[in-house]
């Protein structure tokens, strides 16, 4: 009876071993999801913030490069019909260890010309790409004020026609913008 009662406790203590390693597996799993699943989000956050600032890069190098662009015009080129973003972008940037693509379109302006600014608001839209993988796109309406030197010609209903000395002074102080994260 007694070499019963040993191989009995044998079973019992490899049985409770068995449950313990399971449980170990399973901790263990749940640790390695959540490590990763933080590291997804800090990826997401970072490209999140250089898509950001990449649209706010982009957003004083069109206030600075109004004229030689001939009014973005140079920059509108490629959009298709004003309606998409063209497939190439007009600038690339790194910020950081991000990747960050700026496409630019014009904005529904009621000129019908979607390769002219007649209103000095262009929709940018920020590709980022994080080193983990995340993507994020930000797309945001950049308004510029005019300057002093900066006079509309044509003020009629359309706003056609404008005429520039010294191109926009500076980005409006906050853009109005929407987030969009994609996996």
């Amino acid at each position: 009876m007694r070499c019963h009662e040993r191989g009995l406790a044998l079973v019992t203590v490899v049985f409770f071993l068995a449950i313990l390693l399971v449980l170990a597996l399973m901790l263990s799993d749940k640790v390695l999801r959540a490590t990763r699943t933080a590291a997804l989000a800090g990826s997401r956050d970072q490209a999140l913030q250089a898509a950001a600032a990449g649209i706010e890069w982009a957003r004083h190098r069109l206030a600075a490069s109004y004229q030689s662009s001939s009014g973005w015009a140079s920059y509108l080129a490629e959009a298709a019909g004003g309606i998409r973003y063209p497939e190439r972008p007009v600038f690339t940037t790194s910020i950081g260890q991000v990747t960050v693509d700026i496409y630019l379109r014009d904005n529904p302006d009621g000129d019908g010309d979607p390769r002219r600014d007649n209103d000095l608001q262009v929709f940018a839209l920020a590709r980022a790409r994080a080193a983990g993988g995340a993507e994020v796109l930000v797309e945001s309406l950049c308004g510029f004020a005019p300057a002093a030197a900066y006079r509309q010609a044509g003020e009629d209903a359309r706003r056609s026609g404008q005429a520039a000395v010294d191109g926009p002074a500076a980005p409006w102080p906050a853009p109005t913008a929407s987030f969009q994260l994609l996996d």
